[in-house]
């Protein structure tokens, strides 16, 4: 694969987890001011559109870069893999999950068994050991077949347990290991993997007009005819997943079509890229920071369609102040090495990359 650029990045994948932790930050922060179900008609769309594709993003991407070759899974990179996984996934979701109960909670935390905030990190830590699994599997069997069975499970498994756990207490084992959100974003995490291995493939079909144009017109009529809350139902399953999957595919389509402006270094694009390389500090630290504004609810909520604007300008003017915040914490954290590593899983500058 060709990396533009001396720091051996693409910068506009990193620009465009940039956009997607920033509405990962705006979705919380609105979650202060805005009463969900939301009740304003014209932010219920608004919202969904800029909401929708932001975590099948987050999985797509790192489905793509964890995807190696069989015979490249050695044991020296299975270890070095696992061991920044485990201190990025396991060590620091534990400190945070800690600080959390801490601070937001008054030492309590049965938030781990309910509605833990960082399910994103377990669920990304469970598809990375299941997908590690299989491709040694398929390295020793040399047979690609287990992955090709992995990748049609993914598919099936999310509405099969959504059909089946409708108006179902889930128990608490399954609930504190995420398995829910683990399942129903697994397909965007074997979608990564698979668009690695067929990477010609994949762009070729992303860089073409139609499939561009039809994705873009997707995303827009399921955002305008269905963005709003509806109760569980397979019809809404389904159309959950297209706009989910058309959203991603839109975003990456435009991203990919402006790579040279990002690659060109400019202010805007600069920081983008570097946000997009601390989105797991930001994940961290965000909850650290959002701001109660339960006394706005009433007004913006309920008002008419033109507060849309202000929804818009508070959530991102706030949501950008508290990832600059977060970005200053995390300068101060990794100034040391060690809690760089443990915390961040941030390699170290002197060692050689993984193949």
């Amino acid at each position: 694969m060709h990396y533009e650029l001396k720091s051996h990045r693409l910068r506009y994948i990193d620009a465009m987890r940039g956009l997607a932790i920033l509405l990962v930050v705006f979705s919380h922060v609105t979650n202060a001011y805005v009463k969900m179900p939301i009740t304003n008609m014209s932010f219920s769309g608004v919202f969904y559109m800029m909401t929708m594709f932001r975590m099948p993003l987050f999985f797509f991407v790192s489905g793509f870069f964890a995807f190696r070759m069989a015979e490249k899974w050695t044991w020296p990179t299975v270890k070095r893999v696992m061991t920044k996984k485990f201190q990025a996934q396991i060590v620091g979701l534990s400190v945070f999950c800690f600080l959390y109960g801490v601070c937001m909670r008054g030492w309590r935390f049965h938030f781990i068994w309910t509605s833990n905030p960082y399910w994103f990190t377990i669920s990304l830590f469970e598809m990375f050991v299941v997908y590690l699994a299989v491709a040694l599997v398929v390295r020793k069997s040399h047979s690609n077949i287990p992955l090709y069975i992995l990748l049609c499970a993914s598919f099936v498994a999310p509405f099969l347990f959504n059909y089946f756990t409708d108006g179902v207490k889930l128990p608490k084992v399954v609930v504190g290991f995420q398995t829910w959100h683990t399942l129903n974003y697994w397909p965007y995490f074997m979608l990564g993997i698979f668009a690695r291995r067929f990477e010609a493939f994949t762009w070729k079909a992303i860089d073409n007009q139609y499939f561009k144009a039809l994705m873009i017109v997707s995303f827009f009529s399921l955002v305008i005819f269905y963005g709003c809350r509806h109760r569980y139902s397979l019809e809404w399953d389904f159309v959950m997943t297209a706009m989910r999957f058309s959203g991603l595919m839109t975003v990456l389509a435009t991203f990919r079509s402006y790579r040279e402006w990002f690659d060109k270094g400019t202010p805007v694009s600069n920081c983008m890229s570097f946000v997009g390389s601390r989105t797991l500090d930001i994940y961290y630290l965000h909850y650290f920071f959002i701001p109660n504004l339960s006394f706005m609810k009433g007004f913006l909520s309920s008002g008419p369609g033109n507060s849309v604007l202000a929804m818009l300008t508070i959530g991102l003017a706030i949501s950008a102040l508290v990832i600059a915040l977060c970005l200053i914490v995390s300068a101060i954290l990794r100034s040391s090495p060690f809690l760089a590593a443990w915390l961040f899983g941030a390699s170290d500058k002197n060692r050689k990359p993984v193949s």
